[in-house]
């Protein structure tokens, strides 16, 4: 009879168990949800890569063949004391990139990269912002090598204008908005050249001067000048004829350091 009776007893969850249960399903259902947004921004991320390769290697030809990299489309220029030193814009369809069958946008946003070029387009960058999940960073790319640590580390700022944009050396310049918090930086946070919620550049509030006493590496990447001479001969001189600034060079031993160079119109010679 009893064994009748076990045979045809109902079975039931209790609420404790059906609580548990749908506790485990949500953390299953989020951990699921969080690997396919970090595998669609990885993707992306991927995408992002490969498109600023390709611009590498199309600019890489246009230079070849015209001698100058083009001008940056929507262009503003960045300037130190009142002199040009960089021009900075997007890789969009104003770009004469004549050797590019067409030029690709990020590909969540739909936008153009950033792109820069040294006054005399001789060097340039390329910047995209990276998800990475998360934690997004800045991709930075180019044949842009700095002669000055503390006025011009980079061509691209986190900032989209239509006027000329000024970026002192507020050590020795103190005469309106220097915008030196707002340089792009490979893989850091600090600053974006946009954001994914609004699409505008980011930047965290970072104070410029800290960041150089934070020992970043990227900001010395001059390999090949051994002088203020050899800086202005190769037209790298950003001081405006008969300023000073401070500039940086191989010694004898081949570490960099820190010199103050005199710039004529021509000329620039240590100090």
């Amino acid at each position: 009879m009893n064994t009748l009776n076990q045979k045809h007893q109902k079975w039931a969850f209790t609420l404790i168990e059906i609580v548990v249960s749908a506790t485990i399903l949500v953390i299953l259902t989020s951990i699921g949800f969080y690997s396919y947004t970090k595998n669609i921004s990885d993707a992306r991320d991927s995408v992002r890569i490969t498109d600023i390769s390709a611009l590498e290697s199309q600019l890489s030809l246009y230079k070849r063949e015209r001698w100058a990299y083009p001008f940056p489309g929507d262009y503003f220029n960045i300037m130190n004391r009142w002199e040009t030193v960089a021009l900075q814009g997007k890789m969009n369809k104003l770009v004469s990139l004549s050797t590019a069958t067409s030029l690709p946008l990020d590909p969540e946003l739909d936008i153009p990269y950033f792109y820069a070029t040294t006054s005399n387009r001789q060097e340039y960058q390329l910047a995209a912002s990276m998800e990475n999940s998360d934690n997004p960073f800045t991709h930075l790319v180019g044949d842009y090598k700095s002669v000055s640590s503390q006025v011009l580390p980079n061509l691209l700022l986190a900032l989209e204008a239509t006027t000329d944009t000024e970026i002192n050396n507020a050590e020795t310049w103190t005469d309106g908005d220097t915008n030196r918090d707002l340089f792009l930086f490979h893989n850091w946070y600090h600053t974006l050249p946009y954001d994914f919620l609004t699409g505008a550049p980011y930047n965290d509030g970072s104070d410029f001067d800290i960041l150089l006493s934070d020992g970043l590496a990227d900001f010395w990447q001059n390999s090949d000048y051994r002088s203020c001479e050899e800086i202005s001969t190769a037209e790298k001189r950003i001081t405006p004829d008969g300023d000073q600034d401070e500039y940086q060079i191989l010694s004898n031993t081949w570490s960099l350091i820190s010199v103050d160079c005199l710039c004529t119109a021509t000329w620039c010679t240590q100090v």
